[in-house]
């Protein structure tokens, strides 16, 4: 049927637009109850609350003595799934995730237990991320799915952790009594690592470093416990599994308790059936 009239065309496009058939949006399935409304899955402990959004963006968020989840900024710890993508120089690039690709066949729950959910990459290739309870701590995994065709470079999934800067409201360190009891404060505070050949390092937050460097990160982390005053005498502890492994980095070289990031990857080589799993924990 064909429709001359222009005023009657732009009334059909306008009832188009407002019956939403337009480019849909789809996102995981969502809770409606009002402590965990907007997410997918979430476990909460007496320690800590891990949740991940109907949009797939995960947070862990530790929780007082009183049963209350904290809202700082300094304790709420981003948790990112992510596709990176291997050159044959040895670049790495993060691929970019469409958001309206997100899919599980599961419903939204707060007992998580073996959750499975889907994305895709801009250019359609795809990914799968685990996430389960496992004895009081958070469990995660992810690996890329067959693609047609298939990637030109090795794709592989990233678990990575995002620790925010621990002191955002720290005055002039400049004044000696200021410098003095900050000195105090961040006396414990520290991060300690397990690399892949046994060592066991300990790594100062306040001295400035490159945490991406080679120094740093050796032969690959597979343990790493993290202890900073904000977060009230909890330590964080992370574990890679059997065939995969960790690595420090930040943005710049700067103290670790400006914020740093811990990225988690499995070897899909000697993973092939995608055991390898992040395991994080408040202590």
């Amino acid at each position: 049927m064909k429709i001359k009239n222009p005023l009657v065309c732009a009334l059909v496009v306008g009832l188009v637009s407002a019956v939403g058939v337009s480019p849909l949006r789809a996102e995981l399935p969502s809770m409606t109850e009002k402590e965990s409304l907007g997410y997918f899955a979430i476990l909460k402990t007496k320690d800590y609350q891990f949740g991940i959004t109907s949009q797939g963006k995960a947070t862990l968020k530790m929780v007082s003595k009183t049963g209350e989840v904290t809202t700082q900024k300094q304790t709420n710890i981003a948790v990112d799934f992510l596709v990176e993508e291997t050159w044959p120089s040895g670049k790495v690039s993060q691929k970019a995730i469409v958001p309206e690709s997100l899919e599980s066949s599961q419903a939204a729950t707060d007992k998580p237990k073996d959750i499975v959910f889907r994305g895709k990459t801009k250019e359609g290739a795809g990914y799968e991320i685990f996430f389960t309870e496992d004895h009081g701590a958070v469990s995660l995994g992810g690996h890329m799915l067959p693609s047609e065709p298939p990637s030109k470079n090795p794709l592989r999934v990233v678990v990575r952790v995002r620790v925010p800067n621990a002191y955002p409201d720290t005055k002039d360190l400049n004044d000696k009594k200021v410098a003095k009891a900050f000195e105090q404060k961040t006396a414990k505070d520290r991060l300690t690592l397990i690399m892949t050949d046994g060592k066991r390092t300990k790594l100062s937050t306040t001295d400035s470093i490159d945490a991406g460097s080679k120094e740093i990160n050796g032969p690959g982390i597979t343990a790493a416990q993290l202890e900073l005053s904000p977060y009230l005498g909890k330590k964080v502890e992370l574990k890679a599994s059997e065939n995969s492994t960790m690595a420090l980095s930040n943005t710049a070289p700067a103290p670790l308790q400006d914020g740093f990031m811990i990225s988690w990857s499995a070897d899909a080589a000697k993973d092939p059936q995608a055991k390898a799993r992040l395991t994080i924990d408040f202590k």
